[in-house]
């Protein structure tokens, strides 16, 4: 559980983050990042901490970009508790734990959850490798993002018992960002995806290689691949 960093972004309520802390207290989770956050890490919060997790509230971190809260995570994980959000890949809280399971000992993970009025962003969500769906099977199945938090560290821990050390290791999501431009940049150059992208091409091969766990290894071939394919395209131009 120690590699598992809990990222809230624009948390709206100050008792909410206090009550986050307290949940990541229960399951010996320890990193927190908030994201643009509207809360305050006032006495509210600090209450709502109890006095055991106020240190995950002194030491948690603020981000101004997203990027910079999940950076140095090889998987980021979101949660909604809509049905339509990108449902290849929403899996259940039991999945994940069970993803996480089979993933590096020391690959750091991030669980992203977003504001209490809004939730995630459509840049945000497209950083996630994998969706979180919390669905109770009731009428009402709205959730706190307190609850939300406690719900998905509970299976984590469930299953997290005894890790087991694997050799692949993931790359780093923000290495992806830039792949991911490099992709588009190419496609773009080579003719074979439209400006704008009106079909959404690159969303695809975003699903594509983040179901795929790409290696860091795996990423510099790719980004190798697409300097070959610029420079083969220019020097046709050139001869042309």
């Amino acid at each position: 559980m120690e590699r598992v960093r809990v990222v809230l972004v624009s948390p709206k309520f100050s008792q909410n983050v206090g009550m986050v802390a307290r949940a990541m207290k229960n399951f010996g989770v320890s990193d927190l990042r908030l994201v643009n956050p509207r809360a305050k890490l006032n006495d509210e919060a600090y209450a709502r901490a109890v006095v055991r997790a106020a240190d995950i509230l002194s030491l948690s971190k603020t981000h101004r970009d997203f990027e910079d809260a999940i950076s140095g995570c090889g998987l980021v994980i979101g949660t909604s508790r809509r049905y339509g959000v990108r449902k290849k890949n929403v899996i259940s809280p039991a999945e994940m734990a069970e993803l996480l399971k089979d993933s590096p000992a020391r690959q750091k993970v991030a669980l992203v959850f977003g504001s209490e009025d809004i939730g995630l962003t459509e840049m945000e969500l497209k950083h996630c490798q994998w969706m979180v769906g919390i669905h109770p099977g009731t009428e009402f199945e709205t959730l706190s993002l307190s609850h939300a938090v406690a719900v998905v560290l509970y299976e984590l821990n469930r299953v997290l018992r005894g890790p087991v050390e694997r050799t692949r290791k993931l790359a780093d999501t923000v290495d992806l960002e830039k792949m991911y431009r490099h992709l588009e940049d190419t496609l773009s150059e080579i003719g074979f995806m439209e400006d704008g992208d009106p079909r959404r091409m690159m969303l695809n091969f975003r699903r594509m290689f983040q179901r795929a766990g790409l290696s860091p290894k795996e990423l510099k071939m790719l980004r190798g691949m697409l300097r070959q394919m610029q420079w083969r395209a220019r020097s046709k131009r050139n001869r042309d």
